[in-house]
């Protein structure tokens, strides 16, 4: 016998067919009572596993019970989160088990992901977009209704999306500055090929030139370092912001060291897009404008599991608010 016991191990063990231990197995009729419990005791003495891949293989209608999420940067706080929602829904409610990898924004490997998953025949994928517009396996998978959802940013073909209302958020966070006398106020994002980073500098935009207030902008800023010499570099100058929005997590713990080494804290409002697990643990707080997470990776999973289960209505989009929350640092007032 093998290190991982088979059906024809069980079946030797219980002294039995090996159509009688798969009907056993796979919960068929047929079998005795009696038989049946023979079989399961083979089963826990070898310690059988039963082999879904090779069932799904025989079976051309079967599920594999496995979906995939192509992740952006699987590394990043929100992220993190958005999945850990995402797989607790799917795990909870269908006994089916969340795969995943990052491209690390890059457009070729993301495409690249997507044909591994799909060789791998997992039932649906969760995307988070990296381009404007979907790679030629994405389209491939669009094509024969593969189901998939997009998560957090815009694809750029009509399909199912959730997503938080960054432009919505983005307008409250910096009318809150604009509210507390601020009138220059600078952004800083991450990459400005990213659809929800050009959303928020939308929202950003429409609040600073309905108050007739002065904006200054650095995009690029994709670690926390990059967004600290941006800060550094803005505060020096001679028409230095008074307020800053960090439209994206990384960029806001960036903003975050600047403004603390420099000792501008209490000098400088800031308010950060996305949640901050730092928020609470320095002064004055960070006052954040987070995207729910939870709601995200639960609606996601909702989606992609009524596509799977054969929903062929319209695409969808849905959109979760974004909402204020005061801590100190975008309340100091000019």
């Amino acid at each position: 016998m093998s290190d991982r016991p088979t059906l024809k191990d069980v079946a030797a063990k219980a002294g039995v067919s090996f159509k009688t231990v798969s009907r056993v197995v796979n919960d068929e009729p047929g079998v005795s009572s009696a038989i049946a419990e023979r079989v399961r005791s083979a089963v826990a003495e070898l310690g059988y596993r039963r082999n879904h891949s090779a069932q799904v293989l025989r079976r051309s209608d079967a599920r594999l019970q496995t979906v995939a999420i192509v992740h952006a940067d699987a590394t990043n706080p929100f992220a993190a989160a958005v999945h850990a929602s995402f797989e607790r829904y799917l795990r909870t409610t269908a006994d089916t088990l969340v795969v995943s990898a990052s491209s690390h924004g890059d457009p070729g490997e993301h495409d690249r992901l997507v044909d591994l998953f799909t060789e791998r025949r997992v039932d649906g994928l969760a995307v988070i977009p990296v381009s404007d517009s979907p790679g030629p396996a994405l389209r491939r998978e669009l094509d024969r209704n593969t189901p998939i959802v997009f998560i957090d940013r815009e694809p750029g073909v009509n399909a199912d999306v959730v997503a938080s209302d960054h432009i919505g958020g983005a307008r409250a966070a910096t009318r809150h500055l604009l509210a507390h006398g601020h009138r220059r106020v600078g952004f800083l994002g991450s990459r400005e090929q990213s659809d929800s980073i050009r959303q928020r500098h939308a929202g950003f935009t429409d609040a600073v030139t309905e108050a007739g207030a002065e904006s200054v902008v650095r995009f690029g800023l994709t670690t926390p370092d990059l967004a600290d010499e941006a800060v550094t570099e803005l505060l020096a100058g001679a028409d230095a912001p008074t307020a800053l929005f960090a439209a994206q997590n990384l960029a806001a713990v960036g903003a975050v060291r600047a403004l603390h080494r420099l000792g501008r804290q209490h000098e400088v409002a800031l308010v950060a897009f996305d949640h901050l697990e730092i928020a609470d643990l320095v002064e004055p707080a960070i006052t954040t404008a987070p995207q729910n997470a939870e709601a995200l990776g639960r609606a996601a999973a909702e989606v992609l599991l009524r596509r799977i289960d054969g929903d062929s209505s319209d695409p969808t989009r849905i959109v979760v608010p974004v909402e204020i929350v005061p801590r100190g640092s975008g309340e100091l007032a000019l």
